[in-house]
């Protein structure tokens, strides 16, 4: 296989605090050399960059992935083609139906790491019917055992908590979720738009490596408080090590809670995408990873924090191996090319239709137009 080498791009790398023009060398699948200026031979694939900002592979913190959930996404061909490299499937399958999707991991070049839903058909009744999350269906005995077979594989426990899913049971659901994984020593993701108590409740009863995901939802109780201002509990569970993650689909996300966090430095550990069929490519809404970048950004937060928060925040978390999440020499080349494309954007917090929609108007939106992942070049723009 020949050297690939990136030439001339804008080389962002928050593992190793790195941003600037450079060369990124790519041999045997392992990234070789980011240089200055890296001398080239006969028989290299040589691209330009110039103009380009060059990452490592993105890891989507949260996204539904077919064949794990019926309504999941196509894995490969919509994560390569938005710069994503490694992507976390967010309780798609739970410990009745894991086994029979497993076999997927092992097939599919993109790297993929599942939290397990507490119920244990996970999300295969969507999209016709909410799944059970009545404690009395838990089976920690074979969460147990399957944690115990595939640890290195699973990310956690992963639980819905919105009010018209838990209903009358409240946040009872959510306490035997917690106090499973405190036993089965794994943290727990919990998606809490519309939760059936307040907020303040819900971020008491998370530990440290507890991941609270849609933290910018504005529905029903929020992380802000009456004033509008980020609550106190949201910043005491952050010091206390509570994990707070971005991901939209198409209602989890507002304008009016995510403005006035980001404007007080309240900003995600991770950013993800929560796509389904559903919200896959879908304007002006999630769309895809690339797009969440791009609306971040125009939300105030530095393309370099962005950046940071879609590769190395994720991968350590997840402990991602082969230095999943950065362009350090050595590590397993997974990398990602976007090319800035000034103009218009429209960002929207709810689809086309929805009269709660609010609208916003950037200028720039990153474009990926190259996709690494091991060396291979699993994606590339026809204009690139």
């Amino acid at each position: 296989m020949p050297k690939l080498i990136l030439k001339g791009g804008r080389v962002i790398d928050p593992s190793n605090e790195l941003d600037k023009i450079a060369d990124v060398v790519i041999d045997g699948g392992h990234i070789l050399q980011i240089s200055d200026c890296a001398e080239t031979a006969e028989g290299d694939n040589v691209i330009s960059a110039v103009g380009c900002v060059v990452t490592p592979g993105l890891v989507d913190h949260h996204a539904h992935l077919y064949p794990l959930a019926g309504i999941g996404i196509p894995a490969e061909g919509v994560c390569f083609s938005s710069g994503v490299t490694a992507a976390v499937d967010a309780g798609s399958t739970g410990c009745a139906t894991y086994r029979q999707y497993r076999p997927f991991l092992e097939q599919t070049r993109l790297t993929i790491r599942p939290y397990l839903h507490v119920s244990p058909l996970g999300l295969s009744t969507l999209p016709g019917a909410l799944e059970d999350v009545n404690p009395a269906v838990f089976d920690e005995g074979a969460l147990r055992e399957l944690f115990s077979e595939y640890g290195g594989e699973l990310a956690g426990l992963k639980l819905r908590t919105s009010a018209p899913i838990v209903k009358e049971l409240g946040y009872e659901p959510l306490r035997k979720t917690v106090r499973m994984a405190e036993r089965l020593g794994v943290s727990v993701m919990v998606h809490c738009t519309d939760p059936p108590g307040p907020m303040d409740e819900l971020l008491d009863i998370l530990r440290p490596g507890d991941v609270l995901t849609h933290m910018y939802m504005n529905i029903g109780s929020t992380i802000l408080d009456s004033r509008g201002r980020v609550s106190v509990s949201a910043k005491a569970a952050r010091e206390r090590g509570v994990l707070f993650e971005a991901a939209d689909a198409r209602a989890h996300f507002g304008f009016s809670t995510a403005e006035a966090a980001i404007s007080e430095g309240f900003w995600p550990d991770f950013i993800g995408t929560d796509l389904t069929i559903l919200s896959m490519h879908l304007r002006p809404t999630s769309f895809n990873l690339a797009m969440q970048i791009s609306r971040y950004v125009y939300l105030g937060i530095p393309l370099y924090e962005v950046i940071r928060r879609c590769t190395v925040n994720p991968a350590r978390q997840l402990g991602l191996g082969g230095g999943a999440g950065t362009l350090s020499v050595g590590a397993d080349a997974d990398c990602a090319v976007f090319r800035p494309a000034d103009g218009p954007v429209t960002f929207g917090d709810r689809p086309y239709g929805n009269p709660a929609q609010q609208l916003r108007t950037g200028s720039t939106v990153y474009d990926p137009v190259l996709t690494v992942k091991g060396g291979l070049m699993v994606y590339r723009s026809v204009t690139f």
